[in-house]
């Protein structure tokens, strides 16, 4: 059994596989709503349970 390393990646989409640090890239260069997030990465696009996160990764971005 191996662990997972520290630097691995974190999906928050399970369905479209997307990663925490896309979604951390996406907001850098100026995509500021859930819509535009989704259209990028097909995030949102399937169950919807990563919403909360991406919206709480923009509003955290807001700060």
């Amino acid at each position: 059994m191996t662990n997972p390393s520290s630097d691995q990646e974190k999906i928050i989409c399970s369905c479209s596989g997307t990663t925490e640090t896309k979604v951390h890239q996406l907001i850098a260069k100026g995509f500021d709503d859930l819509d535009k997030i989704a259209s990028a990465t097909g995030a949102s696009t399937g169950c919807g349970s990563c919403d909360i996160i991406i919206l709480d990764l923009l509003k955290k971005s807001d700060s």
